[in-house]
């Protein structure tokens, strides 16, 4: 993560430890959690009745409906299940794009660093709570992952991980670092992707992919205010920092509100994208300050409670 980036405290640790992250499908869990399932066990909160049949454990029958209806029947009980939660993040060279007025002076944290910031956080909620986290790195390709882990133990090894990105190789490559990511789980659950979604090829098709697979998808749009609306005039050579393609331009006031009407419509597009899919959306622009992005724009998202 960025050197400026927070410390971990206590004080923030323990409002993160308040929190849980939303998943709205059910997934089959491995160990004990912090979490209710409606999979049917031997938990402590009741969930239902059922008619006895030939095996079940007899100390699962309610003698006293046994007693009143003569009846056999077997208490049902909710069991608190962990959930398996994948961050993607976006390592690609976009992610790590400044706007030129940052430089020479204080920088504030990349699209990079914001993501790590947010990824960090979440992790910590799902480690919190006892669900199964795993972080991953995508650019051209999947790249390397951090391995399961669980419990808030683990906490550093997220930090560490987080530390270490891979180096800015290639264009974005999402589609096929998803469908690598697809391949190689065998368990499904809730899926994170932040990322500034500049893919050339766009991001539908890997959304989608996520989808069909029976993943649950968040998306965490990460942008920078520069990108938005850029400050510039004049004659200018840009370069693609993915490509390192050239393109020269003049930026004057009707060139500056079309790219802006661009801007917005990518914006909309991929907002409206995931809400006819169900897929969870939050734009989160690293200019706002990380405490509140986290505790009140995600929640505001819908992506935690």
């Amino acid at each position: 993560m960025h050197p400026s980036a927070p410390i971990f405290d206590s004080a923030f640790l323990s409002k993160l430890e308040q929190l849980s992250l939303l998943s709205r499908k059910l997934f089959r869990g491995e160990h004990h959690a912090e979490r209710k399932s409606r999979q049917t066990g031997s938990s402590l909160e009741f969930a239902d009745f059922r008619n006895y049949t030939s095996g079940d454990d007899l100390r699962a029958v309610d003698w006293n409906i046994y007693g009143r209806l003569d009846r056999l029947v077997v208490k049902l009980f909710e069991q608190e299940q962990d959930l398996q939660i994948d961050f993607l993040i976006d390592a690609s060279p976009s992610m790590r794009w400044q706007p030129p007025k940052a430089r020479g002076g204080t920088l504030p944290p990349s699209k990079l660093d914001a993501a790590c910031r947010i990824a960090a956080s979440l992790s910590y909620i799902g480690l919190a709570n006892l669900d199964r986290v795993n972080l991953h790195w995508f650019g051209d390709a999947l790249r390397a992952d951090l391995g399961l882990s669980r419990g808030k133990s683990q906490f550093h090894k997220v930090l560490d991980f987080l530390r270490t990105p891979p180096p800015p190789e290639g264009e974005t490559r999402l589609t096929a670092s998803v469908r690598t990511f697809t391949q190689r789980l065998k368990r499904r659950g809730l899926v994170f992707i932040l990322s500034d979604l500049l893919d050339p090829a766009g991001y539908q098709e890997a959304l989608d992919l996520l989808r069909h697979s029976q993943f649950e998808v968040q998306v965490i749009h990460v942008l920078d205010p520069g990108e938005l609306r850029p400050d510039l005039s004049g004659d200018l050579r840009l370069i693609e920092v993915e490509t390192q393609a050239a393109l020269e331009v003049t930026a004057h006031d009707t060139l500056l509100r079309r790219y802006e009407q661009e801007v917005d419509r990518f914006l909309e597009e991929a907002a409206q994208f995931c809400l006819k899919r169900g897929i969870g959306y939050v734009r989160a622009l690293n200019s706002v300050p990380f405490e509140d992005l986290v505790l009140r724009v995600l929640r505001d998202g819908r992506m935690l409670q």
